[in-house]
């Protein structure tokens, strides 16, 4: 549903496609134009190339890998892990080292995406025992961090965070990690601070911006809120994706009409995120049916970096629709996607229940309550909601009774 300001937690599995070697010999033309094609978030697009390359060339451990990365990045995880499966080589040599660090790197994420904690762990230790390379074990590290999260396993992410900022305090990408974690432990002036610090090093990490305005606002501190805005409002972007961004910051101040002028504009010059946050824009107006074709465009580009979220806030507009059916596709689709945490994971299973409910499936509506807590333990609204539950279903219970009696 609509959420500018609530508790958001936001924490992604990102690759820089520098961990793929250049293509070669025959295959070299269809490999580089499969890894262009990704780097531009065109993956659906790239397997074609990636399969015509194998064709030419199906020695390359390295085509396997990206091929694998590919997939991760379309939601074929059980494809992936087959494709990283034949990249693998029993030799001890450097290269074979670095390949066989990759491949495991890539089910780690397969497995995660999956929901297979125990898999994803075990894949990361066999990525970590192939040698020492500090750029690649970082990202491996971050990997098995969220993994311990998904798992339960907080303390144990955190202190996984907590080395690698120890050594090296560089890395605005565990920073940005570490504060989301820090929101879900409801240590808000911890995530501030590590939201700061990822900024340091990264001046377009944009998502700790936002979230730094959503803490804000939501500590009612609103001088503060506004001041992790003024980045962009006021800002001549030079890119699609700083016209973006700019458009975010105009629906989060609840200026709709200049957020929609600059995101069309952004989605006109080739940013298809854009038309995500188009859809935001229309949920706040309470036009619902615009906004789920916004968020079903988004869905077909073929992007996966929003597609769980798309399918969580097109739910939320099928629910406001009454549109039950459709709502309860949309949910289903985008759990299917990730079962790994997300602040779209999370709020999927939120639906569902509201769902459950509005169709009066007050039983399901309370076993889908219970199944979420036992996932997520701790959240208050959500235990408020089963409390609710359980009153509606001892007043449908007693209703029953006095009709029975009076028959």
């Amino acid at each position: 549903m609509l959420q500018k300001t609530g508790r958001v937690f936001t924490i992604a599995l990102v690759f820089c496609y520098s961990v793929f070697f250049t293509g070669c010999g025959e295959a070299e033309k269809e490999y580089n134009k499969a890894i262009e094609l990704m780097e531009s978030g065109q993956y659906k697009d790239s397997l074609v190339h990636f399969v015509n390359a194998l064709e030419e060339n199906s020695e390359k451990a390295e085509y396997y890998i990206a091929y694998g990365m590919a997939l991760n990045s379309t939601g074929s995880y059980k494809e992936a892990i087959k494709e990283f499966s034949r990249a693998y080589q029993d030799t001890d040599n450097k290269i074979s080292r670095q390949n066989n660090k990759r491949l495991y790197m890539g089910q780690a994420v397969s497995y995660y995406n999956m929901g297979n904690t125990k898999e994803a762990l075990e894949a990361c230790d066999k990525a970590l025992g192939f040698g020492k390379e500090p750029d690649i074990d970082i990202r491996i590290k971050n990997i098995k961090a969220m993994v311990n999260i998904l798992a339960g396993n907080t303390d144990e992410a955190l202190g996984i965070y907590n080395d690698i900022i120890e050594e090296d305090n560089t890395q605005a990408g565990t920073y940005k990690a570490r504060a989301a974690l820090y929101e879900i432990l409801g240590e808000d002036t911890m995530a501030v601070k590590d939201y700061a610090n990822a900024i340091e090093y990264d001046k377009k990490c944009y998502d700790a911006y936002f979230a730094m305005y959503n803490i804000y606002k939501r500590l009612g501190d609103n001088e503060k809120a506004d001041g992790a805005l003024k980045v962009f409002l006021g800002s001549r972007p030079e890119t699609a994706e700083e016209t973006m961004q700019l458009g975010r910051a105009y629906y989060y101040k609840e200026d709709y009409k200049n957020a929609k002028e600059v995101l069309e504009k952004a989605v006109k010059d080739g940013c298809s995120d854009a038309l995500y946050h188009l859809g935001m824009v229309h949920m706040a107006e309470e036009d619902y049916q615009m906004a789920a074709g916004r968020f079903e465009e988004y869905i077909k580009t073929g992007r996966m970096d929003k597609a769980q979220d798309s399918y969580n806030q097109m739910a939320g507009c099928y629910i406001k629709l009454e549109d039950f059916e459709a709502a309860s596709s949309c949910i289903d689709k985008g759990i299917a996607l990730n079962k790994g945490i997300s602040g779209a994971g999370i709020a999927l299973y939120k639906n569902r229940v509201i769902l459950y409910e509005k169709t009066g499936n007050y039983k399901k509506a309370k076993k889908a309550a219970n199944s979420y807590l036992k996932k997520f333990p701790g959240d208050k609204d959500m235990e408020k909601e089963l409390g609710f539950i359980k009153t509606r279903i001892k007043t449908v219970q007693l209703a029953g009774n006095d009709k029975t009696g009076q028959q």
